[in-house]
């Protein structure tokens, strides 16, 4: 039996855990992980402590060296993939190489959105997707002076007060009418505001980026919504991200918003998977680590000829702003029968509940020692007892 190789292409969360669910699956074959970083496989969701000086690179590798020798997976880093023939079932790899392979991972990732306003190509505008983001950003904040962040939604948050600890001045622009929209209510989000403000960070909440223009030096001035301008010296995008479709949309593979797949997280090529951020199943595009890993499991088990079927991810995210933590569950806009809430100081939280007890969606600021109680809900439909 001749030895199969498979490819992955991208290095985070969903192609490492994709690469060591093959390996589990096929002692024999030959893993090859392609990235177009030039960093291992490290916390994404953690960069803003390299921004800000809390931590090297270094500490947010999530695999050594040494690992992927007894895995005996092959990591390429600087790798660009520039092509795709299904047909010949190999890819194009920059430099004019092409690889065979028996069963291709497409886990490339997603690219920030930056909206389409007036200015958004000058050189003081910039985004925070990947660890030289965050390294160009660390060097840019080192001259202190006043940024303006768009975007308070998780990343925008972190990336806020990352700033702010580096001692810029710092206003976030939210479109919305309060901070993460999508994860806490309006109460939960004046927390979050007073805990930000106390750190030294300034909001301007139901409001947008009309433009930016050109100052004197790398000075800009970012006009917003209702006429108001503010000075900055730099100017931060953080309004979401889109799934990277370029390389499956250019091989003719199925696309929507993001790469089509099905329960086995297969495409509608043959011998080709996608997973995380890019990937959009049948219940909706996650975009959020957890459901990475778990739809990269998924893939590389498929791939490897052990399919485990993938019927979604639970909707949750844990994030650290600052010292505070912050974790959101489910739908906390969806139908409920109940709901519990408490709030004293900076500790925050509120459960909402279906007639059966089962959590509906619930956020927590502060303390989170409920938070296996309310996954174990969520991802069991159980009633909630709390911890």
């Amino acid at each position: 039996m001749s030895v199969r190789t498979h490819v992955v292409v991208g290095g985070g969360v969903s192609g490492i855990e994709g690469a060591t669910a093959i390996r589990a699956k096929d002692a024999d074959a030959r893993i090859l992980v392609l990235t177009d970083e030039r960093w291992p496989y490290y916390s994404r969701i953690r960069i803003g402590e390299v921004l800000d000086g809390r931590i090297a690179p270094a500490g947010l590798f999530l695999r050594l060296d040494a690992w992927y020798d007894e895995q005996r997976i092959e990591l390429r880093r600087g790798a660009r993939v520039e092509g795709i023939d299904p047909t010949a079932a190999r890819i194009h790899v920059g430099g004019g190489e092409w690889i065979p392979y028996d069963g291709l991972l497409l886990a490339v990732g997603a690219k920030p959105f930056v909206p389409p306003f007036p200015g958004a190509s000058l050189p003081s505008v910039t985004i925070l997707r990947r660890m030289d983001d965050a390294l160009d950003l660390k060097a840019r904040a080192g001259h202190g002076g006043r940024c303006v962040v768009v975007g308070g939604g998780l990343l925008g948050l972190e990336l806020a007060a990352s700033l702010a600890g580096t001692g810029m001045s710092v206003t976030v622009v939210e479109a919305a009418p309060w901070l993460l929209p999508r994860q806490v209510d309006a109460e939960g989000g004046a927390v979050l505001q007073g805990i930000l403000e106390r750190r030294g960070v300034s909001f301007r909440l139901a409001s947008g980026v009309e433009g930016i223009e050109a100052g004197q030096g790398a000075a800009v001035r970012v006009s917003l919504k209702g006429g108001e301008s503010l000075p900055a010296d730099l100017v931060v995008v953080s309004a979401g991200v889109r799934p990277d479709t370029t390389l499956a949309r250019d091989s003719g593979l199925a696309i929507d918003k993001g790469i089509r797949v099905d329960d086995g997280l297969r495409t509608s090529a043959a011998g080709i998977w996608a997973a995380g951020d890019c990937a959009e199943h049948r219940t909706g595009l996650y975009g959020f680590w957890s459901a990475g890993g778990e739809q990269g499991k998924a893939a590389g088990a498929s791939l490897a000829g052990a399919p485990i079927a993938y019927s979604g991810s639970v909707r949750q995210t844990t994030l650290k702003i600052t010292d505070v933590a912050v974790f959101s569950i489910g739908d906390l806009f969806a139908p409920f029968a109940r709901e519990e809430s408490f709030r004293e100081g900076d500790a925050y939280r509120r459960v909402r509940m279906d007639a059966a007890g089962r959590v509906v969606g619930a956020v927590l600021i502060g303390g989170l020692e409920e938070r296996k109680a309310l996954v174990v809900s969520s991802m069991t439909g159980r009633p909630y007892r709390p911890a």
